[in-house]
């Protein structure tokens, strides 16, 4: 049953999500923490961090880690196979009308409707974001220190994120 599970939610959240790795994370969030209690808030936001700083897709590598943690291998490989799934499956029957539709004013205005669910998405993963990682205010600090540096300088993502580690552990 615990595969199936495994299987059911991340496919769900591929078949139910648009715009991407951070507009899926608050989906992951509620199948993953809150319906099946497969983490817990923290531990939610330790895997989005680590899903961040592993290449490839947020959303694959958390279902990967994920379902690696609740069924090993196997759980890992159906979790992976179910978030993808749906979007090989639409995206296929996309590209084998896209032609025949391009042109057309109400296929137009689909793809301009979608990018408003996106944006909302987004700003819902945001919120949960920082609830698990807003805990004191050093780490608002940090954050607060990490986004005025990159404002100004622009630096390489991995050199801020080093600079807040040292940071953190000199300082917290």
């Amino acid at each position: 049953m615990t595969y199936l599970s495994l299987f059911w939610a991340f496919f769900k959240i591929g078949l139910f999500s648009f715009g991407g790795g951070y507009a899926i994370l608050a989906m992951i969030q509620q199948e993953a923490v809150v319906r099946y209690g497969w983490l817990s808030q923290g531990e939610f936001a330790d895997v989005v961090a680590i899903s961040q700083m592993t290449p490839g897709p947020i959303a694959i590598n958390a279902a990967t880690f994920i379902g690696y943690r609740q069924g090993g291998i196997p759980g890992s490989l159906l979790c992976t196979f179910g978030v993808i799934l749906p979007s090989l499956v639409l995206m296929l029957a996309i590209t084998l009308t896209y032609l025949k539709l391009r042109r057309q004013p109400w296929f137009k205005n689909i793809f301009q409707k979608l990018r408003w669910l996106t944006l909302g998405l987004i700003g819902a993963a945001m919120v949960i974001i920082a609830q698990g990682a807003f805990t004191d205010w050093f780490s608002v600090l940090v954050f607060a220190l990490s986004l005025a540096v990159y404002w100004r300088f622009r630096p390489n993502p991995i050199y801020l994120m080093l600079g807040a580690a040292v940071f953190g552990i000199a300082f917290g």
